[in-house]
C-alpha cells in the first residue's frame, strides 16, 4: 500500500467503519481499506493498540497522521477535503448544528450502547449467554423514536434538506443494525424514507458491509 494513501483499518460490520469508508468515497479521497478481525481479536493486538489506543475500530492512517474515533475522522476529512461537503455550508450554523445533533443521537446516544462489547456485558449481568437483544433492541428504539422526531422537521430527500450529510450515514449504519437485531421499524416512516433515498447512493452501496473484503 502506498503511503501517500489513506489508510482505513475497518471491519465489515462496523457501523462506525461504515460511515467513514462512505465519506472518503463520497468525497472520492483515495484510499485503502485493511480489514481488522474483531472476532479473531485482532484489535486487540499490540501493533493495533499503538495505532488506537481504544482497540475500536476505524482508525484512519497516512505517513504520520493517525486518527481515530468516527466523529473525529469525518470532521477532519470534511474540513480538508471540501469537495462533497457533508455538512450544510458555513452560512448555514444552524443548519450545521442540526445536522451534528441528529448525527449525535446516533454517535452518541445509541451506537455506543449497542455496540458488541456492551450487549455481551449486559447479557452476561443479566446471567445470560451471548448477546442481550433485547437490550439492543430497546437503545435502538430509544434512539430511532429521538431521531425520528427530530428530522421530521429538518427533511427534505435525506434527513436534512435534499443533500446527503454525515447524518444520513450514521443513520444508514444505524438502521443495518436495526434490521439485524429486527426492530420493528413501523413506527418510523420518516426514518424509513430517508434510508431509501440513501441506500441508492454509490458511495452507500460501494461501503455497505456486504460489499466489503473481509465480509463473511
Amino acid at each position: 500500500m502506498s503511503t501517500d494513501k489513506y489508510q482505513l483499518f475497518s471491519y465489515w460490520r462496523s457501523s462506525a467503519s461504515w460511515r467513514v469508508r462512505a465519506a472518503l468515497l463520497y468525497k472520492g479521497i483515495d484510499h485503502d481499506i485493511v480489514p481488522v478481525n474483531l472476532v479473531k481479536g485482532e484489535h486487540n493486538a499490540p501493533e493495533y493498540l499503538a495505532k488506537n489506543p481504544s482497540g475500536l475500530v476505524p482508525t484512519l492512517t497516512r505517513g504520520d497522521l493517525q486518527l481515530n474515533q468516527s466523529p473525529a475522522i469525518l470532521e477532519y476529512l470534511e474540513e480538508t477535503h471540501a469537495q462533497n461537503p457533508l455538512l450544510p455550508p458555513v452560512s448555514d450554523p444552524v443548519g450545521r448544528a442540526k445536522v451534528r445533533a441528529l448525527s449525535a443521537i446516533i454517535a452518541c446516544d445509541t451506537h455506543p450502547i449497542q455496540n458488541l462489547s456492551i450487549i455481551k456485558k449486559v447479557a452476561n449481568l443479566r446471567g445470560k449467554e451471548g448477546v442481550d437483544v433485547e437490550f439492543a433492541k430497546w437503545v435502538i428504539e430509544r434512539g430511532f423514536t429521538a431521531y425520528e422526531n427530530m428530522v421530521a422537521k429538518t427533511m427534505g430527500k435525506y434527513s436534512y434538506g435534499d443533500h446527503l450529510t454525515i447524518a444520513d450515514l450514521y443513520l444508514i449504519a444505524q438502521h443495518y443494525n436495526a434490521v439485524r437485531f429486527e426492530v420493528d421499524l413501523t413506527p418510523f416512516p420518516c426514518i424509513s424514507k430517508i434510508v431509501a433515498t440513501v441506500s441508492e447512493e454509490p458511495c452507500v452501496k460501494q461501503s455497505h458491509p456486504s460489499s466489503q473484503p473481509d465480509a463473511q
